[in-house]
């Protein structure tokens, strides 16, 4: 588990420009640079993850994310 919940910079403004799950709020898969992949990650704000699928922990190091992708 991380401390850390922020997302990389360049990858923020492609999770802003896309539909919001919930108020301020965006549902996305996120892709790590070993390419193993995560899904139901809950990004608030565009920025900081909120929670991975059920859970409140991010079982990854969000500074490894490389990419994002609407879900």
């Amino acid at each position: 588990m991380s401390a850390n919940r922020t997302i990389p910079k360049h990858l923020q403004e492609k999770v802003n420009a896309m539909p919001e799950a919930s108020y301020g709020v965006t549902k996305v898969r996120v892709t790590l640079d070993d390419g193993s992949q995560y899904g139901d990650v809950f990004v608030a704000w565009g920025s900081e993850i909120v929670k991975v699928g059920t859970s409140q922990d991010v079982p990854f190091d969000p500074s490894r994310i490389v990419s994002v992708e609407r879900q």
